[in-house]
C-alpha cells in the first residue's frame, strides 16, 4: 500500500478530489483527520457522500498515526487529507512518517490571512505548521490541480513575509 497523495485542502473531498487526484493518482480509499471534521456528524456525511463509491474513514488527530500505520500496512492506495497545515504538523510531531510530500490545496481566505498562491491564503498559524513540517524534511507543494505548476514552500514563505 502506499499514501498516492497526502493533501492539505480546506474542502476536503469534493469534485475536483473525485474527478482529478483520484484519476492522476491509484487510490481505494480516502482517509481523513482534523478534530471538528471527526465530531460534526453532518460534514461526515457530506464526504462520505462526495466520495462516491470510495471507502472514507474520518478520524481526530489522536486515532490518525494509528490508521494511517493500518493503512501503510494493508494492501490498498490510500490518500490521507486533512482541512488544516496544523494537524499535519502534530502528525509530524507525533513521529508519523506519512512520506515527503506534502499536497497543498485551496485553503480560502480567512481573517489574518496572507495569499500565498492561486487559492491559497494562510495565517501565522499555518505559517508555523509549515515551517514544522518543511523543517522535518518533508516537501511542501502548493498545487490546485494535478496539471498546475508546483510551488514549494520556501517560494510561498517569501511571499508571505513580503507582504
Amino acid at each position: 500500500m502506499t499514501l498516492t497523495l497526502v493533501r492539505v485542502d480546506d474542502r476536503v473531498i469534493h469534485g475536483q478530489t473525485m474527478t482529478r487526484w483520484t484519476k492522476k493518482f491509484p487510490v481505494d480509499g480516502i482517509l481523513v483527520f482534523g478534530d471538528d471534521i471527526a465530531h460534526d456528524q453532518l460534514r461526515r456525511k457530506v464526504l462520505k457522500a462526495a466520495a462516491n463509491e470510495l471507502k472514507v474513514g474520518i478520524y481526530t488527530v489522536e486515532q490518525a498515526p494509528d490508521k494511517v500505520k493500518k493503512g501503510i500496512e494493508s494492501k490498498k492506495n490510500f490518500f490521507l487529507i486533512s482541512n488544516s497545515p496544523q494537524n499535519f504538523s502534530k502528525l509530524v510531531d507525533m513521529g508519523v512518517d506519512f512520506g515527503k510530500t506534502l499536497n497543498i490545496g485551496p485553503m480560502n481566505m480567512r481573517d489574518g490571512t496572507k495569499m500565498v498562491g492561486k487559492t491559497c491564503y494562510i495565517d501565522q498559524k499555518d505559517y508555523e505548521a509549515f515551517e514544522n513540517i518543511y523543517n522535518h524534511g518533508i516537501d511542501i507543494q502548493l498545487q490546485i490541480l494535478p496539471e498546475d505548476d508546483i510551488k514549494h514552500w520556501p517560494e510561498m514563505k517569501a511571499k508571505y513575509d513580503a507582504q
